[in-house]
């Protein structure tokens, strides 16, 4: 007997065959279902067919937890024919409510129409419109870091606009390597990175604001007043741009450097594929295969091809490089 709970979709089955155990569908056909607290249901109709003997009947209980008991009853081939069964109704399940979520990156617009009304019947008059911004991700740098290295003429920029900024910097970023940081060198240098490729971005927009402060952002000459403070926005770009172009290297060497160090290796040794890759040593001739007496001068000289010079006794030189072997064979 299975179990379901209450307001489950339940499929009651039944199954015709004649004596030669052949699937036959059947007339007169309907289900008496028999609930705990004893009341009868009988269905007539609603039955599935989906193919030749096989019926089923949809059943929702919604009310009553207990055993449950029902009866096919046909007229196969002239005969009446039975078949019963039962199952058990134990509970009622979890009820579970699907909230909405908010996403990450989203900017979400709230509409109050302006036929909204106050609690003392007041109209707003007008359309209405609430905007804010989900969570940024990824997001390398705080708002303020940045206006740190702005300077108090971006205090005017609207947070928004910052953090703007830093995720589309936090994602070029990213996009250096292709992978986010994996450590804390590497995290150090993409906050510093987007730190100073958010200011330069901010710098490039096409905007000014005036207000009762006095502070203006001019681009056409590159001027920043805000009240005593007069500067060249040339300068502050030069050197954001100098920083941002460092940082960017270290972030592509994935945090393996420091600023102003070279990504090209220290040092570097010959691959096994190089015929003449040898150990890092004094680098004499092999005793086994050239015969010479020890040296009383730190002298070098090579065999036909060989690349590299290295220490021997100095009367052979000569001989090696006309081809010629002179001396003792062992």
């Amino acid at each position: 007997m299975r179990n379901y709970s209450l307001n489950d979709v339940i499929k009651i089955k039944a199954f015709f065959a004649n004596k030669q155990e052949e699937a036959v569908n059947v007339s007169e056909l309907k289900v008496s279902i028999k609930k705990p607290n004893g009341e009868l249901k009988i269905f007539n109709t609603d039955f599935v067919n989906p193919e030749t003997g096989f019926y089923y009947l949809t059943y929702i209980e919604g009310d009553e937890i207990g055993k449950y008991s029902f009866v096919w009853e046909a007229t196969l081939e002239g005969v009446a024919s039975r078949k019963e069964g039962e199952f058990n109704i134990t509970g009622g399940g979890v009820i579970s409510t699907i909230l909405p979520e908010l996403e990450k990156n989203e900017l979400v617009v709230i509409e109050i129409e302006k036929s909204v009304e106050g609690l003392l019947g007041e109209k707003l008059g007008e359309t209405t419109y609430i905007t804010f911004t989900t969570e940024y991700e990824p997001f390398y740098c705080s708002t303020d870091m940045l206006l740190m290295e702005l300077g108090p003429w971006a205090e005017n920029i609207p947070e928004d606009t910052l953090a703007l900024a830093i995720h589309w910097s936090s994602l070029e970023a990213e996009h250096i390597t292709g992978k986010k940081p994996v450590s804390s060198r590497h995290s150090y240098a993409s906050s510093k990175f987007v730190m100073y490729d958010a200011a330069i971005n901010l710098l490039r927009m096409p905007v000014g604001y005036s207000g009762a402060s006095g502070g203006r952002k001019q681009l056409g000459d590159l001027l920043v007043d805000n009240g005593s403070i007069d500067f060249s926005l040339k300068d502050l770009v030069n050197e954001l741009k100098l920083e941002r172009d460092e940082w960017f290297r270290v972030v592509n060497a994935g945090g393996a450097i420091v600023p102003g160090q070279g990504l090209g290796p220290s040092f570097a040794v010959k691959g096994n594929k190089v015929a003449e890759k040898t150990q890092i040593s004094r680098e004499w001739h092999d005793p086994w295969n050239e015969y010479y007496a020890q040296p009383s001068a730190n002298s070098k000289y090579r065999r036909p091809g060989e690349s590299k010079y290295k220490s021997g006794y100095t009367r052979w030189s000569e001989n090696y490089f006309t081809g010629v072997t002179k001396g003792i064979k062992r």
